[in-house]
C-alpha cells in the first residue's frame, strides 16, 4: 500500500488552473441595447447570484476529506451551514491568524504544503431550466486560496489565485432541474507562496459566486481603448470585439458598436461577420468560429476623463442576426491618456500628483468579505478628504469597486495578487522572483488582472506585485503587460532601476531621502512613493513636510499613504464591551500584533483625527502672500484640469473669543485656471478699521462646493480653508485690588484663602493640589510634573529611548519651599529636581506660584535638564491635575475641533471650540496618548454650579483632558481593558514630542522632537 501526497493540484507549481475559461472583462449580456445601457447585471435575466447559505464541512487536511462528499448524491444533512461570501475562520472553524510577513508553511524549492492544510467542502443545489441554445458559466470572483469545483459529481476544474476571477464552462455538466454544486477549498496552496500580503490568513469563498448564461453566439471579450490625441480634445476610440460562434452552423452576423454621450449618439459602426460553426468531424480537433472586430474612430471635442472631472461615455455593442438582437453588451469608458515624457508621467497632458492611499478590502465583522456599501463608504470618504488616488494593495479588488472609481473619479494603481515577503527571512529575497519555474505563476496573476479590468479609465498603473524582490519572473510578467496593454504604465517598487517599471518607486522614504530623490534630475523616469506615512494609531505626523517636498520637485509625482483602513476584528467581551482584536488574540503564533490596525479610518469606517491633516495637506486650493495693509491675497489653483467655478469662497473676519463677526465677504475665484494663481482683494483697507481689542481678530477663508457632489456628506462641502491673524489682542494688565490673603499650613498643605477662593499647595511635593472657587472645588488633586505619555504606536523607537532613560520612573525631590506674603499676593517659591532611578540625569526646577487677591494663580516654571545620561528626547513636559467629575464641559481657544500634535495640527483651525472630556478620548485600537490640543491660549472647564476653572498662557500651551490616566492607557492592550474614571485628568503641557510615523515609517522630524533643553513657561489658573 502506498500513498503519494506530492504534487497535488494545490501543491504543484505546474498547475495554476484546470479548465478555466479565458478571462473576460464583463459578467453578462442583455436582451436589448436599452437594457444593456440602463439595467444592472442582476436584471439581465442571465445572471443568477449564488451567494447565501451553503452546506459546509471542515477538515484539518485535504487528505482527510471523505470520498463521495462532492458527489451528486450525498447525505449532507448533518453538515453545518456557511455564509457565502465568508471566511470560515470567522464562522466557527479554524481560527484567524495575523502576521506581517511570516509564512505559515515550509519554504522549499519544490513548493510544499504541510499535511495539516485546513480544507472546507461546500455544497448547494440550484435549479436550472436547461436550454440547448445557451451556455452555462460558473463564476467565482474570489476564493482563498485554491479550490476544485464539481457539478453533479463531475469535477469541472481547479483554480488558485484567491483575489482573481475564475470562470468555468459547466454546460456539459448541468442538467434540467436540480443540480448539485460542490467546491473544495484549501487554505494553503503553492499559490500561498505569493500571497503573504501583511494581512490575516483566512480561507473560504470570499467574493460573489454566480451562474451566468449566454447564447451560443456571443461576444467573448472586448477591449476598449479611449485615448486622447495630442491636441487633448480629439478622442481616439479603438475597440477590439471578439465574436464567437459555438453552434454547428455557419452564421452571418452584424456586430454594431455605438458610443453615447448621455442620450446623444456620438457614432455607430456596423461590421458584417461570417463565422463558421464548430467542426465536429474530427473528434480530436474541434474548431470554433471566432473573429475579432476592430473599430477605430476619431471623435472631435470629447470631454476628457480625470479624477477631477470623471466624464464617462457609454459603449454599447450588439450582436445581431437578420436584424434581430442576439445579445447586447455595454461598458462605460472615459477618454484619457497617460504617457511618459521628459522624465515625468502625464495624464491628459498634465504631470499630475498622486494624492493617494493604499486600500485593503475590510469589514470589521466579515474580514475581506466586503459589501458594496463598504466600498462606497471608502470612496466617499476619500473624495471628502481630497484624496485622488488609490492603490489596491495588494491584489485586484472586486470589479464593482473599479466601476465606482470610474464614476466618482479616483486614479487607480491596480496591483497583482502577488507578494512573497516571507523570502526576506531566508536571506534570499529574489529566490522565487528570479526563478524561471515561477514565471508562469507571475504572468498568470497579472494576465488575469489586466484582461479582466482593462476597460476601466480610472486605472493608470498596473502594479506587478509588492515586496517580492526582483528577477526574471517580474521581467516576463512586465513584458506581458506592456505587450497586451501599452496604454498604461507599469509599477513595481522593487524594480530598483525601473528596468521594466515606468516609474521609480520607494516606500517609507524619509523626508531627507525624498528631497534627495527630488533633486536627482538625472533619472530618466519619475518617482512615486507607493507607501509612506504609516498611519498606525495616533498619527501620522510629518505629512505637511512630505507634501512640501512633493510640491517642490516635479519628478516626485506623489504617493500613497499606508494605509486606508484598520484590519481590526470587532469582538465583545464577557461584560458586553466591544473592542477590536488583532494578531495574538486568537492563539495565533507567530503573529505581528496590532500591526494590522494602521489605517486612517477604523474598521467601522470611523475616521481617525489625523484625517483632517490629510485633507489639509491635499487641499486643491491654497492661499498665500497675504498683505493685511491692502487686503490682497494670492489664490492658487492646484487642480490639474478644472478651474474653480464649481467652488465658492467666503472670508469671515471675526473675534472668535468674543463670538462677534466684523465682516463676511465672498471671495472671487473666477478665472483661475489649473495650476495658475491670481491675486484677489478680500477687503479695502478703508473699509476695515480694527481698533484695539483684548481678543485676537482672525480672517478665515472657507472654500466649498457650490452644489453637493454625490460623495459629499452635506451641502457646501468644504475642500479648503485658510486663516490669517489680522490683529493680536492686547489684554489690559489689571492691578489686583487690595485685599487680605490668609495663609495657613496643616498636614503638609499650605492653604491660601481670599475672597471667594481657596488655593491648596502641597509643600511636600511642591505643587498646586487644590483650587476652590466660591465653594466649588475645581481642582481636587495635584500631581508631580509630567514627563510621560502613553506611547502611541508611532513611538515604537522613541519609547525604547524613553524607557531606557527611565522617564517612566522619575522621582520628585523637593529641596526647598518658601512662602512669601506680599502686598496683594502670596508667592510660593519651589526649588526641586526630578531624577530617575538608577541613571545619572535630572531636571532642575525653579518654580513660582503667585497667588493674587483675585484668586489668580500665576505659575512660572524654569527647568534645566542636566546629566550625562539624559535621554535623547522626552515624551512631554508639563503639569497634571485631577478635576472633579462635574468638570465635563470644556471650552477652549486654540486649534480645533479635534486633537492636534506638534507635527499633525494644521488641519485644525484656530477658533473657540466646545466639547466634553468624554469626547476628547479617541479609542485607538491599542490605547495610547490621545486628546491633546496644541497652540491653546486658554481653556475653561465648567463645574456643577456654573463656576469655571480657567487656565491661560502667557503665550500658548497644549492641553489634554481625559477620564483615563496615562498609566492606565500605557498598560492596556485593548480598549475594553480601560475603564473611564469619573474624575478628569488634566494635562497642561509646555510641549509634547511629535508623532512621526515610525511604526513602519519616518521618525518624528528633528524639529518636532522634544529635546532635553532648558525650558520655561508661564500660565495662570483662575476661577470665574
Amino acid at each position: 500500500m502506498e500513498f503519494n501526497y506530492q504534487h497535488q493540484d494545490w501543491s504543484n507549481l505546474k498547475v495554476l488552473g484546470r479548465n478555466r475559461m479565458p478571462v473576460r472583462p464583463f459578467y453578462t449580456g442583455w436582451q436589448s441595447k436599452e437594457d444593456a445601457r440602463t439595467k444592472k447585471k442582476e436584471e439581465s435575466g442571465k445572471y443568477t447570484c449564488l451567494n447565501g447559505t451553503w452546506k459546509f464541512a471542515y477538515f484539518t487536511s485535504p487528505f482527510l476529506v471523505p470520498e463521495g462528499c462532492t458527489a451528486e448524491v450525498f447525505d449532507d444533512s448533518e453538515w453545518d451551514q456557511m455564509p457565502v461570501p465568508g471566511h470560515w475562520q470567522l464562522n466557527g472553524y479554524d481560527h484567524p491568524h495575523y502576521n506581517d510577513a511570516y509564512a505559515l508553511f515550509p519554504i522549499t524549492d519544490d513548493p510544499t504544503i504541510q499535511a495539516d492544510n485546513p480544507t472546507g467542502v461546500y455544497r448547494r443545489t440550484l435549479q436550472i431550466e436547461k436550454q440547448d441554445t445557451l451556455e452555462y458559466i460558473l463564476r467565482f470572483d474570489g476564493v482563498e486560496s485554491a479550490y476544485h469545483v464539481w457539478v453533479n459529481g463531475q469535477q469541472v476544474g481547479y483554480s488558485q489565485g484567491p483575489r482573481n476571477t475564475a470562470e468555468f464552462d459547466i454546460t456539459p455538466y448541468v442538467k434540467h432541474g436540480e443540480n448539485v454544486l460542490a467546491v473544495e477549498v484549501y487554505k494553503y496552496s503553492d499559490g500561498s507562496y505569493l500571497e503573504n500580503q501583511d494581512m490575516w490568513w483566512f480561507a473560504g469563498i470570499i467574493r460573489d459566486v454566480a451562474l451566468i448564461t449566454r447564447p451560443l453566439v456571443h461576444l467573448s471579450d472586448y477591449k476598449i481603448d479611449a485615448l486622447l490625441e495630442e491636441d487633448l480634445s480629439t478622442g481616439s476610440f479603438h475597440g477590439e470585439l471578439v465574436v464567437e460562434n459555438h453552434t454547428l452552423e455557419t452564421v452571418e452576423l452584424t456586430v454594431e458598436t455605438e458610443l453615447y454621450d448621455g442620450e446623444k449618439k456620438v457614432f455607430a459602426e456596423e461590421h458584417p461577420v461570417i463565422l463558421s460553426g464548430v467542426n465536429a468531424d474530427d473528434e480530436n480537433q474541434c474548431r470554433e468560429g471566432k473573429m475579432t472586430v476592430v473599430i477605430d474612430q476619431k471623435i472631435p471635442e470629447v470631454q476628457p476623463w480625470s479624477a477631477e472631472v470623471p466624464y464617462l461615455y457609454d459603449v454599447v455593442m450588439t450582436v445581431k442576426q437578420n436584424g434581430e438582437v442576439i445579445e447586447a453588451y455595454s461598458c462605460r469608458t472615459g477618454f484619457r491618456t497617460i504617457c511618459l515624457k521628459d522624465g515625468l508621467f502625464y495624464v491628459n497632458g498634465v504631470p499630475i500628483k498622486l494624492r493617494g492611499v493604499n486600500r485593503h478590502d475590510w469589514n470589521e465583522h466579515t474580514g475581506r468579505c466586503i459589501r458594496e456599501e463598504d466600498m462606497l463608504a471608502d470612496l466617499y470618504l476619500m473624495k471628502q478628504n481630497n484624496i485622488n488616488a488609490v492603490r489596491t494593495s495588494h491584489y485586484p479588488p472586486t470589479p464593482v469597486f473599479l466601476d465606482m472609481c470610474d464614476t466618482l473619479g479616483l486614479y487607480v494603481m491596480e496591483e497583482a495578487d502577488l507578494e512573497c515577503n516571507q523570502m526576506s527571512y531566508t536571506k534570499k529575497m529574489n529566490r522565487i522572483s528570479d526563478d524561471t519555474l515561477w514565471e508562469a505563476a507571475y504572468i498568470d496573476r497579472a494576465e488575469r488582472m489586466v484582461r479582466r479590468d482593462k476597460n476601466h479609465p480610472s486605472i493608470l498603473f498596473w502594479s506587478l506585485g509588492n515586496e517580492s524582490g526582483f528577477g526574471s519572473a517580474f521581467v516576463e510578467e512586465g513584458k506581458f503587460v506592456k505587450a497586451y496593454d501599452p496604454t498604461r504604465l507599469i509599477h513595481y517598487e522593487e524594480d530598483r532601476d525601473a528596468s521594466i517599471a515606468d516609474v521609480y518607486s520607494t516606500m517609507y522614504t524619509r523626508h531627507h531621502q525624498l528631497e534627495m530623490l527630488g533633486k536627482d534630475t538625472s533619472k530618466p523616469k519619475p518617482h512615486v512613493v507607493c507607501e509612506y506615512a504609516h498611519a498606525m494609531g495616533n498619527g501620522p505626523g510629518g505629512l505637511k513636510e512630505y507634501w512640501e517636498i512633493y510640491e517642490k520637485y516635479p519628478r516626485l509625482q506623489g504617493g500613497f499613504i499606508w494605509e486606508w483602513v484598520d484590519h481590526g476584528l470587532k469582538r465583545t467581551d464577557e461584560n458586553g464591551k466591544s473592542y477590536y482584536t488583532y494578531g495574538g488574540d486568537y492563539e495565533d503564533h507567530p503573529n505581528s500584533g496590532a500591526f494590522c490596525c494602521d489605517g486612517l479610518i477604523q474598521a467601522d469606517r470611523t475616521p481617525t483625527p489625523a484625517i483632517l491633516q490629510v485633507k489639509k495637506v491635499l487641499e486643491p486650493v491654497v492661499f498665500h502672500g497675504f498683505d493685511p495693509c491692502t487686503g490682497m491675497i494670492t489664490v492658487e489653483n492646484k487642480y490639474d484640469f478644472q478651474g474653480l467655478e464649481h467652488l465658492e469662497a467666503t472670508a469671515v473676519i471675526e473675534y472668535p473669543e468674543a463670538g462677534t463677526t466684523v465682516k463676511e465677504v465672498a471671495v472671487d475665484l473666477s478665472g483661475i485656471k489649473p495650476h495658475e494663481m491670481k491675486q484677489v482683494q478680500i477687503y479695502h483697507p478703508e473699509e476695515l478699521q480694527l481698533g484695539d481689542a483684548a481678543e485676537d481678530c482672525w480672517m478665515t477663508i472657507r472654500v466649498a462646493y457650490r452644489e453637493k457632489p454625490v460623495w459629499a456628506a452635506e451641502e457646501h462641502h468644504e475642500v479648503a480653508f485658510h486663516q490669517e491673524l489680522l490683529k493680536a489682542g492686547v489684554k489690559e494688565v489689571q492691578t489686583a485690588p487690595a485685599a487680605e490673603l490668609q495663609v495657613s499650613e496643616a498636614a503638609g498643605v499650605i492653604l491660601v484663602q481670599g475672597t471667594d477662593f481657596e488655593v491648596g499647595f502641597d509643600r511636600v511635593h511642591g505643587n498646586l493640589c487644590k483650587y476652590v472657587f466660591k465653594g466649588e472645588t475645581l481642582i481636587q488633586e495635584g500631581k508631580d510634573m509630567n514627563f510621560w505619555r502613553a506611547p502611541v504606536d508611532n513611538d515604537i523607537n522613541a519609547r525604547k529611548i524613553w524607557q531606557t532613560g527611565m522617564i517612566d520612573h522619575v522621582c520628585n525631590v523637593v529641596e526647598n519651599v518658601a512662602v512669601e506674603e506680599k502686598e496683594n499676593e502670596v508667592v510660593i517659591a519651589v526649588k526641586q529636581f526630578y531624577a530617575p532611578i538608577i541613571l545619572e540625569w535630572k531636571i532642575l526646577i525653579k518654580a513660582e506660584y503667585h497667588i493674587s487677591t483675585e484668586g489668580v494663580v500665576t505659575v512660572k516654571y524654569h527647568g534645566t535638564p542636566v546629566g550625562n545620561q539624559l535621554p535623547e528626547s522626552f515624551p512631554r513636559i508639563g503639569l497634571r491635575y485631577v478635576l472633579p467629575k462635574e468638570c465635563e464641559q470644556v471650552k477652549w481657544y486654540g486649534r480645533g475641533p479635534l486633537e492636534t500634535y506638534k507635527d499633525c495640527k494644521e488641519g485644525n483651525r484656530f477658533g473657540c471650540f466646545e466639547s466634553t472630556v468624554s469626547d476628547f478620548y479617541f479609542p485607538y485600537v491599542v490605547p495610547q496618548e490621545t486628546g491633546n490640543h496644541e497652540d491653546t491660549k486658554w481653556v475653561e472647564f465648567a463645574g456643577k454650579n456654573g463656576h469655571i476653572l480657567r487656565i491661560e498662557a502667557k503665550d500658548t500651551f497644549a492641553f489634554g483632558a481625559l477620564h483615563y490616566t496615562q498609566e492606565a492607557l500605557t498598560k492596556a492592550t485593548h480598549t475594553n481593558e480601560v475603564e473611564p474614571m469619573e474624575e478628569t485628568v488634566l494635562c497642561i503641557d509646555y510641549a509634547q514630542h511629535g508623532l512621526g510615523s515610525a511604526s513602519w515609517g519616518a521618525e518624528c522630524l528633528e524639529k518636532d522632537r522634544l529635546h532635553p533643553e532648558v525650558f520655561e513657561f508661564e500660565w495662570s489658573i483662575s476661577g470665574k
